[in-house]
């Protein structure tokens, strides 16, 4: 039996209690809470991110010293990609916190020397509700982030309406598009229909979307019942009518780190070279995004493919082209799709692969029951239809609803209707023992 869920649930229940039943600082308790359940986990991690935040705050006093800091972050990541048995001392939160810390060591090399302290930006890496897998802190949200252990209503009503939210998201339509999506991405080489693989691609970026956001929900749910307002991570992304509205709406956290650090110093560098500046700084800042998911070739070439998009729309706008917001919806959808098809395949075979039946004419000749039903819905016997069409209606219907639904979600109100109806979808439909781990945990 795994115990795990079982005594972290344990710690986070009585870390809720201590913090408001006791005199004793909140910051402490949520700080000890943390260190606690991260050790749990891997007492390896809970070292090596004590270690770096001391080393943080030991050297953003200097900008030579600050230097010192980020190589020793970026020696730290550079082991994540050593081989996976040896992954275990780094094993959570890394790429989280460490860029974190180094956006404020860059800070102080930029601008001037930054006087964080340890318990400060210990409470910034280590909370549990950010620690695993974010939201990124800029320096400046990290000084606003704080707490209050009074009690208050509305927020502990608006933290379980969101967790709620967030597993409804995880379990019910997450894990059930995965279902779909892994039949054409995550078995061996098979020759598909190209009307299946941009499907599969479409149904995967929805997927890919709604896995993270759920995290996110969750991640920020948590931390209002504690009184803590963590960063929003996604702004309803997919009713985007152009790849940079789209970019500007999802991710959020990464993006504004990647923005501040990268694309403004690298296009203020070149200022002078107006007509490149910013189509560099598009495509450095999108390579490097690509990277930092992994050494894969598909990561390398997501990251390209979004920088040619947002570039090749950054030079539209300048000579005037604007497209109706319907059309610029459907490139978008189509476009960010086509992006992550090499994003799921990962590696370059994989990604040829997919390619060369999207764009082989032949691959087109299909038949919507045999070969787009049938593999999308693991058989087309009429159970297996049933729940394929359940599947894709509730997700239609979500996307419909979702402006609404996350209202509620973000509502201090208690809502019978809107928690009832969910718990109930989540014990029927959620796929509570099969689900895929969250891809945030991915990376």
């Amino acid at each position: 039996m795994n115990w795990v869920p079982y005594i972290s649930i344990s710690i986070f229940l009585v870390s809720l209690i201590v913090y408001y039943k006791t005199k004793l600082n909140g910051k402490d308790i949520l700080i000890a809470a943390s260190i606690v359940l991260i050790s749990f986990l891997s007492w390896q991690s809970a070292l090596c991110l004590i270690a770096l935040t001391a080393a943080t705050t030991l050297l953003q006093k200097s900008r030579a010293k600050a230097w010192i800091g980020i190589i020793i972050h970026l020696g730290v990541l550079l082991s994540i990609y050593l081989p996976k048995e040896n992954l275990t001392f780094f094993k959570f939160g890394l790429s989280y916190y460490a860029i974190q810390n180094i956006g404020l060591l860059l800070l102080s090399i930029r601008h001037k020397p930054q006087e964080y302290n340890f318990k400060d930006l210990l409470f910034a890496n280590a909370f549990f509700a950010k620690f695993i897998s974010g939201p990124i802190l800029l320096p400046k949200e990290i000084n606003a982030l704080d707490h209050l252990s009074k009690f208050n209503p509305k927020n502990f009503t608006s933290g379980i309406n969101r967790i709620l939210f967030g597993i409804f998201k995880k379990i019910v339509l997450a894990d059930n598009l995965h279902i779909i999506t892994d039949t054409v991405f995550g078995g061996e080489e098979v020759e598909f229909k190209g009307i299946t693989i941009l499907i599969a691609s479409i149904l995967f970026t929805i997927e890919m979307y709604l896995n993270f956001s759920a995290y996110t929900d969750i991640a920020l749910g948590v931390g209002k019942l504690f009184n803590v307002n963590l960063k929003e991570n996604f702004k309803i992304p997919l009713r985007s009518s152009s790849v940079s509205e789209y970019w500007k709406k999802t991710h959020i956290s990464l993006i504004d780190w990647l923005t501040q650090n990268f694309f403004y110093p690298i296009s203020f560098q070149l200022r002078k070279h107006p007509k490149y500046s910013i189509v560099i700084g598009i495509l450095v800042t999108f390579i490097l995004s690509g990277l930092w998911h992994g050494l894969y070739a598909g990561f390398l070439v997501w990251g390209i493919l979004n920088g040619v998009y947002l570039s090749t729309e950054h030079i539209g706008k300048k000579a005037g082209i604007k497209l109706p917001k319907s059309i610029g919806w459907l490139f978008t959808i189509l476009f960010i799709s086509f992006s992550n098809l090499f994003f799921v395949s990962k590696t370059w075979k994989n990604s040829l692969n997919f390619t060369q039946q999207v764009f082989t004419i032949e691959s087109w000749n299909f038949k919507w029951e045999t070969d787009v039903f049938a593999v999308l819905g693991n058989g087309w016997h009429l159970e297996q239809q049933f729940q394929l069409g359940m599947i894709i209606t509730l997700i239609l219907i979500f996307l419909i609803l979702e402006n609404n639904l996350e209202k509620m979600a973000k509502s201090p109100n208690f809502s019978i209707g809107f928690v009832s109806i969910l718990t109930l979808i989540c014990f029927l439909i959620g796929n509570i023992n099969d689900g895929a781990e969250f891809i945030y945990m991915q990376f």
